[in-house]
């Protein structure tokens, strides 16, 4: 049963480093709709793997053991790979986490700063230069 959970597990990290991946490259090349439609995938992702890292934790609980026997050869090397996968998909995360903060961050200032330069002021008596006079 755990050997399954840990396969299952370790395809998750598979897919959310893949879509990552694919995130931080579409962030370079502003495609910007792309990351966008990878939310519902990547949180559906999300929840996959905290319900697994619970059924993990409840098999191991279950078993009573101390740590040095909690796991089978097998089970330990599909441990070490989880742990691994774990260890890129929190890297790679972290890179996209940074570029996206960095592009969010440009538009913020970008769209302030444009705001400010076309806004109007009612409160401020405004001088403007122009030819036309009005007669009465």
């Amino acid at each position: 049963m755990l050997i399954n959970t840990l396969h299952q597990i370790i395809n998750v990290l598979d897919d959310l480093i893949q879509i990552t991946l694919e995130d931080i490259e579409n962030i370079k090349q502003a495609k910007h709709e792309e990351v966008f439609k990878n939310i519902a995938t990547k949180e559906k992702l999300a929840y996959k793997f905290y319900e697994l890292k619970n059924e993990i934790d409840n098999i191991l609980v279950k078993r009573n053991k101390p740590i040095e026997e909690i796991f089978s050869p097998e089970e330990e090397k599909l441990f070490d790979k989880f742990r691994e996968k774990l260890n890129i998909f929190y890297k790679e995360h972290k890179r996209f986490s940074k570029l996206a903060f960095t592009v969010a961050n440009f538009y913020n200032t970008l769209n302030a700063q444009i705001k400010n330069q076309t806004q109007i002021s009612y409160s401020e008596t405004a001088n403007f230069d122009s030819n036309l006079k009005i007669k009465a």
